[in-house]
């Protein structure tokens, strides 16, 4: 009787083990179909605006900085996604898609405090502070007006052309300068072809690329080729607000090009062929202040600024 009784009770036991057993895979399926299983990493998708797609100097420069940045931190963070929205936005249209995230999450862009305030900043500058060097688009028969300038004040007193919206325009009036402003660079350049203004300051590469594209319809138009201004500017990465593991993998990148060298290299492939043919070392640059800059633009750190008094 005792050894039917422990077989009843071993035949029991193995019949529960049974039944725990199914359970537990019921229970990992369960798992498993509502989502809550170990899932695995999603990939890191960037949705750049249209200014990574644009052909000029800088926007070029800036996709394949961001290229290698996203690159660079592919074996701390994995594999990632990049697509480019085929939409052309003025800025503030874009600061707005930035906040929502779901158009674009990424652009590329000269910082003021309401873009910090609203996005996230990588604060490390694409363009190692480039954007600040301005040259001058003007009609080439009042070149020698310009080179008659000796002085920031005999410059104030010639009226120039700017954006509405661009993050550099507020910078110039706050130097006293006389701004038309218009508003887009097609606009612009018919307003100087029309000399609604006297000169068009634009960023080396900007300067080449519209003569370039405009000489066609304003056979006079040129690049002056004694005078530059600079201002100091930070154009950043940015990154959509609810991004936070795109915008920390993104600085984890550009530190890494920074601090092994790479971002120098970039930058002076880039653009050390325009900066000869345009002469900005042999020019007279007028240097402003920009008391708009964010306080935690990182001024201080020369490694990030581009000098043209500086030899490669």
């Amino acid at each position: 009787m005792a050894q039917m009784k422990t077989a009843i009770a071993e035949k029991s036991d193995r019949q529960d083990d049974g039944r725990g057993r199914r359970l537990v895979r019921c229970a990992l399926l369960a798992l498993g179909l509502c989502g809550c299983a170990p899932a695995a990493r999603a990939l890191d998708t960037y949705r750049g605006d249209f200014v990574f797609n644009n052909p000029d100097y800088r926007d070029r420069y800036a996709l394949a900085v961001l290229k290698a940045a996203l690159e660079a931190s592919s074996e701390k963070y994995g594999p990632f996604e990049l697509t480019v929205s085929p939409l052309i936005m003025e800025r503030d249209r874009l600061m707005q898609e930035m906040g929502k995230g779901g158009m674009v999450n990424l652009t590329a862009q000269v910082t003021s405090v309401e873009w910090e305030r609203k996005l996230i900043p990588i604060r490390i500058p694409v363009d190692k502070g480039f954007s600040g060097y301005r040259i001058f688009l003007i009609d080439g028969r009042r070149q020698a007006r310009f080179s008659a300038v000796t002085s920031l004040p005999q410059l104030k007193e010639l009226s120039m052309g700017a954006g509405r919206q661009w993050g550099s325009t507020p910078v110039l009036l706050q130097n006293g300068f006389k701004v038309v402003t218009g508003a887009s660079v097609h606009n612009l350049q018919a307003m100087l072809a029309a000399e609604r203004f006297l000169f068009f300051p634009r960023s080396v590469e900007e300067a080449v690329f519209e003569r370039e594209a405009y000489a066609p319809g304003f056979p006079m138009l040129a690049i002056e080729n004694e005078l530059a201004l600079y201002m100091p500017l930070a154009r950043y990465f940015f990154v959509a607000p609810g991004e936070p593991r795109l915008a920390q993998r993104l600085e984890f990148g550009m530190r890494a090009l920074s601090a092994d060298g790479r971002l120098d290299r970039l930058f002076h492939q880039a653009y050390d062929g325009l900066i000869e043919q345009v002469g900005l070392r042999k020019r007279r640059i007028f240097r402003l202040e920009n008391p708009l800059l964010p306080p935690k633009t990182p001024l201080a750190n020369k490694a990030y600024w581009y000098d043209p008094v500086a030899r490669p």
